[in-house]
């Protein structure tokens, strides 16, 4: 098994960029919109940064690996720059790959390309851009003579999200470092007839639905059924909401909460318990694990907020530096004067993730009592506001103690000091079913220092559901932009591995249909569950560090049932509804009483939004999931009938037509839902999961210790896992020496016939130096810093101008075909499939597109004219936003004047600049802002906000959809805004 891929790509460019010519065919800045202020770019770098998951101003843990060697630590605010700047291109418009050309247009000079092209391929390795369902260019290379050899097979298990993100992202890693003589193949086995693993988006029968849209058919969520918010670095946020265009629907809080009785819970008295539950929650936080934090280097926080770069060097690395930072030797190391005035890198300081700063003080900072009393409970007699919850002696019994243990304890104490009654008790053990439904098991197999050790890491934004079923997302993933090579119905019985991963052993994978499959990398993503039950045989078998992990980490379960009715009988505005549940004797206030019960039917669904068809679905948490597994589907769908009856006492409420019950435990391809931190379990264990063994690989939610128990976590994992076959064949990223050429010697040379766009037939001039220099003669460069100082006072003093708001598409033919495209694809489909008498021939996208105009010019002015109403309320909508942004920025620019004219006046730039703190500029290099001329009335000297073509704006793009709510792009980046 020779590596036989070839990764020139990035090194072939990297290696020669030292000699001046490697990256001669590129142009500095081409990336930054020109018209576009500094400041504000960098703003929406920063943003991008956030967007990605990665720290604006640090490096992350793997990129620091890479680059403390080479990097000096007075560069790393450069780089973060570029990275950053990569970062926008690919959030600006993940319908399309970023392309190395983009990539290496964020640097600002010549002597930073060495540092693009690095961000580049890093960021596409690690699954940063590039990801998805986008189409990734095959690089050209020169044809060989002669046979293709077959290049590394790769066969990952498993086809939920981790298997499918893993296969597509290596299949677009192929295309990125194509070599003409290989053909490299990646292959899916899956145990089941279907592909999405634990997304299964069931069909309903019963009824059929005209309100969603066209292609979609009414669905329910088996298994994985929320997106926990787009914001903040969600992956699926791109995927979802882009690249495939899927429909959601955003959801609201629970608004009401019924008791045993029927009657909607007081909104007084479920806060007020509430926040008892969370006080005793937040005073167990003190007994969590402190995480371990990794510092990384820190760029200039000021310099990467406004846009600039730091060009001096000192030749001391990013390891020399932090090594004596360290070690407290950092004065011997440096200048005295740098060191004092901060100049260079530092450690990151921004809090980690999965490290809360809450952690840093004891949450007994105020006596129980007095909280109690704060958020309007009554104490009993004899309680004074200085009584206090003691839980060490609980917490303290056992070094493996449990969050119920601690959890129950307080609740006990309350009860002490608080007239807590039956009711109370009903909704506080709710919040306990709530929490268990969020790990999959009783709280009382949760570990107390380390349940929630990925604290730190939620997404933001509002949780929302796909309509028409979260399966379109694996299968867009399937489809998209090819499809890939899956084997359904392939059960892994058997996997033998190469544990030294020394490349003369294949991975052999038995399937228990007795096909064999021989690979140089497998990818194993099947479930925690499924190797705890070690129901797949690893020879040799895993090692003891590898089982010790499976063993401690704890694999849960939750269960739904499913409910189709003709009618609904519920409040269809409201996204959800809770119950509270009795515990066997009624009037018990004994904690210990209520864990078998709280968590059945403790939640409802109301789903008529996203599948069109009046559907509950009602959640069992906890030890009712488990109690589900064993009770008959009749027993279930009464007890639940006659709980929505007693709710629902003023309206008959009838059978369901339609019903259907998990039992995710009993699946044998995964034996329960998601993982959770059990007691016995250690920090770093879903490190452990992780990491690979020889040729054998790991992904899944549980491999994924920042985003474990959820779709974007198996996602995530699927990336890294990627990225780590794709390292293993090609090695790390080549870095040339030196990384970044001194300065001051001589930049890449362009002819000029290409830098002017003559012809190659003209006369040959004398090539000139391919420096970016300006059209005009331009200030000096004192001239450039007294402008920038101005605007970067102006900025902080008012922000930034507002950017022009996003256009709404105008063209009801657009609106048109986006509703019939999935039916006249169909319609071609059928066409071409009778006339060649072939099932599986497809009409040509040129083809459904002629046959969507011929629709569009046959229809009736009835049929057109909601897309035309449509287009002029877009049009209107247009005008106003437009209308409201050109107010907003004239007062924006006579504010930014009158601060213009009072900072000339007490900076004169005859004084100004004088002394040591003048900005200085590097010759040649750009503030990236339309400055002000000398004189302070010259109001046109602020800059605009106009796009330039290099900007990957939304607005420049069209998706074209091929399917239901599955789009593909037809455009590239460098389109007019």
């Amino acid at each position: 098994m020779n590596n036989t891929l070839s990764a020139s790509s990035s090194a072939t460019d990297t290696k020669s960029a030292d000699s001046g010519n490697g990256f001669a065919k590129y142009r500095p800045r081409s990336s930054i919109p020109l018209g576009l202020p500094t400041g504000v770019y960098a703003q929406q770098c920063v943003a991008a940064a956030y967007a990605s998951r990665l720290n604006p101003y640090a490096l992350h843990v793997k990129e620091q690996e890479a680059l403390q060697d080479h990097l000096c630590h007075l560069h790393v605010t450069v780089y973060l720059n570029i990275r950053n700047g990569i970062l926008r291109l690919w959030t600006r418009n993940p319908m399309v790959s970023v392309t190395k050309e983009e990539a290496l247009g964020c640097a600002k000079d010549y002597r930073w390309m060495n540092l693009a092209s690095f961000a580049y391929e890093w960021l596409v390795r690690n699954g940063y851009i590039n990801f998805g369902c986008v189409e990734i260019p095959m690089r050209f290379v020169t044809p060989k003579v002669g046979r293709r050899k077959h290049g590394p097979v790769i066969v990952v298990i498993g086809a939920g999200m981790a298997g499918l993100g893993c296969a597509r992202h290596l299949e677009g890693l192929f295309r990125h470092y194509r070599d003409a003589s290989t053909s490299p193949r990646v292959i899916l086995l899956e145990g089941r007839r279907r592909i999405g693993g634990r997304i299964y988006s069931h069909p309903l029968r019963s009824l059929q639905s005209s309100k969603l849209g066209s292609g979609l058919v009414p669905k329910a969520e088996m298994g994985a059924h929320i997106v926990v918010g787009f914001d903040h670095g969600n992956p699926l946020d791109p995927i979802i909401r882009s690249q495939l265009a899927l429909p959601y629907h955003l959801l609201r809080d629970v608004s009401t909460i019924y008791d045993i009785d029927g009657s909607p819970v007081e909104e007084m008295q479920d806060a007020m318990d509430e926040r008892l539950y969370d006080d005793v929650l937040e005073r167990s936080g003190f007994y969590r694990l402190k995480p371990t934090v990794v510092p990384s280097a820190e760029g200039d926080r000021s310099l990467i907020d406004s846009g600039r770069d730091l060009s001096t060097s000192d030749g001391v690395t990013v390891r020399q530096y932090e090594e004596a930072r360290a070690s407290g030797t950092i004065g011997l190391l440096l200048p005295t004067k740098r060191v004092r005035r901060g100049v260079g890198h530092k450690t990151a300081d921004i809090t980690a993730p999965g490290a809360p700063g809450a952690d840093s003080t004891r949450p007994e900072e105020h006596p129980a009592a007095f909280m109690c009393q704060t958020n309007g409970w009554r104490l009993n007699n004899g309680v004074s506001m200085n009584d206090t919850l003691n839980l060490d002696p609980v917490a303290k019994a056992s070094s493996s103690q449990t969050l119920g243990a601690v959890l129950d304890d307080g609740i006990r104490q309350y009860q002490r000091m608080l007239p807590l009654t039956p009711k109370d008790m009903r909704l506080i053990n709710w919040h306990f079913a709530n929490l268990e439904y969020a790990n999959a098991t009783n709280v009382r197999n949760l570990s107390l220092s380390g349940w929630d050790q990925d604290i730190g890491n939620e997404f933001e934004g509002e949780h929302a559901q796909v309509v028409g079923g979260y399966q379109q997302v694996p299968y867009g993933l399937f489809s998209l932009p090819t499809k890939l090579d899956v084997r359904t119905n392939k059960i892994v019985s058997k996997i033998s591995y190469d544990p030294t991963d020394s490349g003369r052993q294949f991975a052999v994978i038995h399937c228990e249909d007795g096909e064999t499959f021989a690979a140089d990398k497998v990818i194993f993503t099947g479930s925690l569950g499924v190797l705890k039950h070690e129901s797949v045989q690893f020879e040799p078998p895993l090692p003891e560090w590898k089982r010790g992990a499976i063993d401690r980490l704890g694999f849960g379960v939750l269960n739904k049932v499913i409910l189709v009715f003709d009618q609904p009988f519920w409040d269809t505005d409201r996204d959800m509804f809770g119950l509270l549940q009795e515990p066997p004797n009624q009037d018990s206030t004994n904690q210990d009483d209520y864990a078998a019960n709280r968590g059945r039917f403790y939640l409802f669904w109301n789903c008529l939004k996203t599948t069109g068809l009046p559907v509950l679905i009602g959640l069992m948490a906890g030890d009712s999931a488990l109690q589900a597994e064993s009770t008959p589907d009749h027993e279930i769908i009464a007890e639940v009938t006659s709980q929505l009856r007693n709710v629902f006492k003023d309206t008959a409420v009838p059978d369901p037509l339609e019903t259907i019950v998990t039992r995710w435990k009993s699946d044998k391809f995964t034996r329960g839902t998601y993982s959770y931190v059990a007691a016995q379990a250690r920090p770093g264990d879903y490190d452990l999961m992780a990491k690979p063994i020889g040729n054998l690989h790991f992904a899944g939610e549980a491999t994924c210790g920042t985003h474990p128990a959820t779709v974007h976590g198996a996602y995530i994992s699927g990336l890294r896992a990627a990225s780590e076959v794709i390292e293993s064949i090609l090695g790390p990223i080549e870095l040339p020496n030196p990384l970044v050429p001194r300065k001051g010697k001589s930049e890449p040379v362009i002819p000029a016939a290409t830098a002017a766009g003559q012809k190659r037939k003209e006369p040959h001039t004398p090539a000139a130096p391919s420096v970016p220099n300006p059209a005009k003669p331009t200030t000096s460069p004192r001239q450039q810093a007294y402008e920038q100082a101005m605007w970067v006072f102006i900025q902080s003093e008012i922000g930034p101008p507002l950017p022009r708001p996003t256009r709404v598409g105008i063209n009801p033919f657009l609106l048109y075909q986006k509703d019939h495209r999935s039916m006249c694809r169909a319609q071609c489909d059928e066409t071409y499939q009778a006339l060649r008498n072939d099932l599986n021939v497809r009409a040509a996208h040129h083809e459904v597109q002629q046959a969507l105009g011929q629709m569009w010019r046959e229809a009736s002015e009835e049929e057109k004219r909601p897309y035309i109403e449509q287009s002029e309320v877009n049009r209107q909508t247009n005008a106003e936003l437009c209308s409201r942004w050109k107010q907003q920025m004239a007062e924006w620019e006579k504010k930014a004047e009158a601060l213009k004219v009072k900072w000339c006046a007490a900076h004169p730039f005859e004084s100004w600049g004088l002394d040591s703190a003048m900005i200085t500029l590097t010759p040649g290099m750009s503030t990236g802002v339309r400055v002000a001329s000398a004189s302070a009335s010259d109001s046109s000297s602020f800059p605009s906000l106009g796009l330039s073509t290099s900007d990957r704006g939304h607005g420049a793009t069209t998706a074209t959809p091929v399917g239901p709510g599955i789009v593909v792009n037809d455009s590239m980046h460098n389109s007019n805004t």
